[in-house]
């Protein structure tokens, strides 16, 4: 729009930013004219002279394609972190019981100790890990001595678990 109106783009940039910026949006990416009056002159903007963007407010990701818009709230609730964390801890049982030398189909017995985080998160997700890992009981003690065990950390969390196959 510079090489075009010359010094009368300020004047002109500024009455569009003075509009409803939805609206103005909504008119170029549908292909229309936009009318902007500006300096005491009426100016007919085409959609091929601008080039609108989204802005993301803050807690959310966007991404464009042409006419369609996706916005995504990206701020981690308290739940979504636990839930994490639950699919976290299932993925190190599940190579522990690699390690252990199981069958898939083998039913275990968990042992666990964690953090307080970490504990809360296994807690409120119990039942997904216990269907997720095949385990019949998971207490949270210490690991048997005949126990397979693995300590790991993670998201500032630590985790001691111990496993045995179920009778």
């Amino acid at each position: 729009m510079g090489q075009k109106y010359g010094n009368k783009f300020p004047a002109i940039q500024k009455a569009i930013l003075a509009m409803n910026a939805e609206e103005v949006a909504k008119t170029f990416v549908a292909g229309k004219t936009l009318e902007v009056n500006a300096g005491g002159e009426t100016y007919q903007i085409i959609s091929e002279e601008v080039e609108v963007k989204a802005l993301a407010k803050e807690g959310f990701s966007v991404a464009e394609d042409g006419a369609y818009v996706a916005a995504l709230v990206i701020e981690l609730t308290p739940e979504l972190v636990a839930e994490g964390q639950a699919r976290e801890f299932v993925r190190r049982v599940q190579d522990l019981r690699k390690s252990a030398d199981l069958d898939v189909s083998d039913r275990v017995e968990l042992f666990v100790e964690a953090t307080a985080g970490l504990r809360s998160a296994i807690e409120a997700h119990e039942a997904y890990i216990k269907a997720e890992t095949l385990t019949t009981k998971l207490s949270f003690a210490n690991p048997p001595a005949n126990s397979s065990v693995v300590e790991d950390e993670f998201d500032g969390e630590k985790v001691k678990v111990g496993l045995v196959k179920a009778k």
